[in-house]
This record gives C-alpha cells, structure tokens and sequence, in this order.
C-alpha cells in the first residue's frame, strides 16, 4: 500500500469540504443537479464528479457555481466556522 503523501491528504480534504459546501447550498437553493449546471455552463456530470469529491474544478468553474449558488468562492472552500477567520 501507497503512502498518502500531506499535500495529497490536504487536497483530498479541500475536495470533501467543497463538495459538502456546493451539495448543502444547492439543496438549500433546492437545486437539481442539471439546474445548477445549467446555470453554470458545466456539464452535469462534472457537478456530479464536484460533489463527489472526483472532479478537480478550475477556479473559472468554482466561480461559475459560485455564482448560482449566490455565494464567494471563498465560501465553498471553508469549513464550518471559519467564517470568522481572516
């Protein structure tokens, strides 16, 4: 077995916070899948791939989805309570 290296083991943890932050705000703005890529010009599959932690988005996408989710990038990216810091 592989050893995870830090900086894949942070990467891997930056991926599950932003798929738990743009899966919780899409429900919130009860949107599908297939809406909120509409909205963002992105593939549905690739929301799919983003919210399951595969996909690796451009920061043009992460601002795209941002967008219809009416939140920062920064936002997506953060944990809970991190709201503060800064």
């Amino acid at each position: 077995m592989e050893a995870i290296s830090p900086m894949e083991k942070g990467l891997k943890t930056v991926k599950q916070r932003l798929a738990r932050n743009i899966v919780s705000r899409r429900k919130i703005l009860r949107l599908s899948q297939e809406q909120l890529a509409l909205q963002a010009e992105v593939d549905r599959t690739y929301i799919s791939q983003i919210e399951r932690a595969v996909g690796n988005p451009s920061l043009l996408v992460l601002h795209k989805v941002a967008e219809v989710l009416e939140v920062d990038v920064v936002a997506l990216l953060m944990s809970d309570g991190e709201e503060g810091r800064g």
